[in-house]
């Protein structure tokens, strides 16, 4: 086949390809066309339809009919998980706050119930004997030192109440519990504390056993613990009321018994804690408890419980750095407010009639206060058992704070009102204090009354218990 005739049958097969991209051409401009002439068309029939529509004088029923306009739907109304994702979207920093609140307060809660069924139990021997002894240093008719020394009994300690009357001890030994055991000591006389305090120290240093077929083992002193007077020990009254007797009881009930005590144990709690420095496990730990919310308060007419409380804190801060280095640990166990209904036996919220209270009636707004907190319910007992029990363990108040732990409704909350809010702001939440005295010579009158009442200042009580 000669070149010819390829080229032309090359022309052959290119007609169908042209004839197929003509016609399409001629199909869309067609096409065009249609569209130009529709569009063309509808903007002529609008145009009159809008001028018969707008011409006054044809009548209506020969108007074509008006169709409105075409309007969008309205949107649908975004749902309860749209609208919360676009707040979260447009406020961060509150959702990330939110959620640092609520994470943070379900961990607390989830840590608290934890602690709570936590088993505490104190060591025992191995022939299922108890070695740990504790001396509850506290007035056997307070519903605290009831509450802890059942509940420390029934943990395993054996529990030592210091009593110095008959009717004391006997109190101790109504509840029937072998190992809740009273402790005559008697702080007014040196020498016979000092006896009490030699035969518990050869009654810890001799070994026990319950029968000849069972291993002696020693017992060991884990703690002192120190507990508040009641409240109904504390007198309330204004200053310019205030007898100097009433002082003089204070200061050696509720400061120099405890410095007393303190004092005469001291040695023997260094004594078991040199013992016991080799073994970590076995500590050896002084509690003091002291009220927390009238002294980080300071209110008016309670000038004996703020006082006391100021001088046990200075206390505790000194004999902290001198126990520094010997293995004794001081805590302070700072107390809100608990509810002792469940005790058994026990009247809680008890308060001395104030001095003076018909003259003085500043002190009016206390009684109030008292109903108040009679009708509110505080913690539970559980929280202070448990938390006694860490302290005496060692399990809370030796990493930081100071040695200060808190236990109780209100006890972080009043010391930090107390120690950060100013006196002004306290003093406007509590109503503005006591009201001023009504007759001031009648008030006068009434301490000079008081005064002849008691007789002479009795100061040397103070020197006897030193």
């Amino acid at each position: 086949m000669s070149s010819d005739d390829q080229y032309f049958l090359d022309i052959l097969s290119s007609i169908p390809n042209d004839v197929k991209r003509y016609s399409k051409e001629i199909a869309e401009y067609s096409r065009d066309i249609a569209d130009s002439i529709d569009r063309h068309f509808e903007t002529v029939a609008a145009s009159l339809r809008e001028t018969i529509q707008t011409t006054r004088w044809i009548p209506d029923s020969i108007k074509p009919p008006h169709h409105p306009p075409f309007r969008a739907p309205p949107p649908v109304p975004p749902g309860y998980l749209e609208r919360a994702q676009d707040w979260v979207s447009r406020n961060r920093a509150v959702t990330a706050a939110i959620f640092a609140f609520i994470g943070t307060g379900t961990f607390i809660i989830w840590r608290r119930q934890r602690s709570h069924k936590k088993k505490r139990r104190a060591r025992r021997a191995a022939t299922g004997a108890r070695t740990e002894v504790v001396v509850l240093a506290g007035s056997p008719h307070s519903p605290l030192t009831r509450s802890l020394s059942l509940d420390l009994e029934r943990r395993g300690f054996i529990v030592y109440i210091p009593v110095s009357t008959l009717s004391e001890e006997q109190l101790v030994q109504s509840d029937f519990r072998a190992d809740v055991r009273p402790l005559h000591l008697d702080i007014t006389s040196p020498s016979s504390t000092q006896e009490t305090i030699q035969k518990l120290t050869h009654h810890l240093e001799t070994p026990h056993s319950h029968s000849s077929a069972h291993q002696p083992h020693i017992l060991h002193l884990t703690a002192l613990i120190l507990l508040p007077p009641p409240p109904s020990t504390y007198p309330i009254s204004p200053l310019i009321t205030l007898p100097p007797s009433a002082w003089s009881d204070t200061l050696n009930n509720h400061l120099l018994a405890p410095f007393t005590l303190l004092h005469a144990f001291l040695p023997l709690l260094v004594s078991q804690s040199q013992k016991q420095h080799k073994s970590p496990s076995s500590t050896t730990t002084i509690l003091i408890l002291t009220p927390s919310i009238i002294p980080s308060l300071a209110p008016a007419c309670h000038a004996p419980e703020s006082v006391i409380s100021g001088a046990l804190d200075n206390y505790i801060h000194t004999l902290r750095a001198e126990v520094h280095g010997t293995g004794i640990g001081v805590l302070q166990l700072k107390l809100g407010d608990f509810d002792y209904s469940t005790v058994p036996g026990c009247v809680t919220r008890q308060q001395l009639a104030p001095y003076n209270a018909a003259k003085a009636d500043a002190v009016n707004w206390v009684k109030e206060q008292r109903r108040k907190q009679q009708e509110a319910k505080g913690s539970s007992l559980r929280e202070l058992h448990n938390g006694v029990f860490d302290a005496i363990t060692g399990r809370i108040g030796r990493g930081g704070g100071g040695g200060v732990v808190f236990l109780g409704k209100g006890s972080w909350a009043y010391d930090f009102v107390g120690r950060w809010v100013p006196k002004g702001v306290v003093g406007w939440m509590m109503g503005g204090g006591a009201r001023a005295l009504d007759g001031g010579a009648e008030v006068v009158a009434g301490l000079e009354e008081t005064e002849g009442g008691d007789g002479s200042v009795e100061w040397e009580k103070v020197e006897q218990a030193g």
